[in-house]
């Protein structure tokens, strides 16, 4: 079993049930923000360039035929209207709104530099692509987005960020209190760093299993027979992981062999792993001195949904809009 972030080579996720991480950057302003919504986002961006490339061709290519049913000729200027009765408001309104954070940032001098954008990236690239360019370029060609687009996105993201968090004020006391009360989310669970070969046979795992006993390099078979491509690219390494993230037969053998320990053949219904603990990690309660930073940021990122929606509301009721075409809404 891999954590519910990898994939097989196939592109089919293997998941233990909990919510998977998002994969590219983006922006949405119809939802809470989040800092992890970027496969959805992805898919409203999407739309949003499908619909705006319609709208750019539309003049010159009215009559192109689209599609062809029972013989029957679909047209553009079909496809054009039929797209901007059911998204044309989105699309419009994801416009203006861009607009109206850039005037406000330039309102109350807030900018957002292209080395804060490259931060994010980073960071994006360190939590959901294990820290490695090229498998977020991937995800960047699979969803036919380029980096130019992402980062322009991600700008007006942070600063819309930048804007709202402004709004936000917490207390020593507030984030005393919150510590206290959840404390769950900052003591540190018992945690392993384990890498692991997944293969389809058992026959096919005994014979990496002796290549091993030989004096073979796990890295090395792993990145050559392993069917996990993700933790493949990375020698096997599924990085630290708590009890609960794998199933159930992986988490049993896993657990409870030592660092630098290494398992006998386990089967799950992924197939059968061969598994090597490298860290362990004890449990540990930490103190609020410890963490204190940690809250603060846990409490923005609450407090941010609601701020940046307040906001968004109010850049609009006052703002000075008027719409030229008819769009649904």
């Amino acid at each position: 079993m891999v954590p519910d972030h990898q994939e097989k080579g196939n592109g089919e996720n293997i998941c233990t049930g909990v919510e998977t991480q998002p994969v590219a950057p983006g922006i949405s302003f119809a939802r809470p923000f989040s800092r992890n919504s970027v496969l959805v986002i992805l898919a409203v961006v999407l739309l949003f360039t499908v619909t705006v490339l319609l709208l750019v061709n539309r003049n010159n290519r009215q009559d192109e035929i689209v599609a062809e049913v029972n013989g029957e000729k679909i047209t553009r200027e079909e496809l054009y209207q039929a797209m901007l009765l059911k998204e044309g408001k989105n699309t419009l309104d994801h416009i203006i709104l861009k607009r109206l954070v850039l005037q406000e940032g330039a309102k109350q001098g807030i900018a957002v530099s292209e080395d804060e954008v490259t931060e994010e990236i980073k960071r994006i690239i360190e939590d959901n692509f294990f820290g490695m360019e090229e498998m977020f370029q991937m995800a960047l060609r699979d969803y036919g987005f380029t980096e130019e687009r992402v980062r322009e996105d991600l700008m007006i993201e942070l600063l819309l960020r930048k804007i709202a968090e402004k709004q936000i004020n917490i207390t020593d006391e507030e984030a005393k209190e919150y510590f206290a009360t959840n404390r769950a989310f900052f003591d540190e669970p018992e945690q392993i760093e384990a890498r692991h070969i997944l293969v389809d046979t058992r026959e096919k795992a005994q014979e990496i299993m002796a290549q091993l006993q030989a004096g073979q390099d796990f890295a090395e078979l792993a990145a050559e027979f392993s069917k996990d491509t993700y933790s493949a690219m990375q020698g096997g390494k599924l990085g630290y992981f708590q009890r609960g993230r794998m199933v159930p037969e992986f988490d049993e053998v896993a657990f409870n062999l030592p660092a630098g320990g290494r398992s006998d053949i386990v089967e799950t219904m992924y197939g059968f792993h061969i598994i090597e603990v490298l860290e362990r990690q004890e449990a540990r309660n930490v103190t609020y001195e410890e963490v204190a930073k940690e809250v603060r940021e846990r409490m923005t990122d609450e407090l941010l949904s609601q701020k940046m929606n307040e906001l968004i509301e109010s850049l609009f009721a006052s703002a000075s809009i008027e719409y030229h075409i008819y769009v649904k809404g």
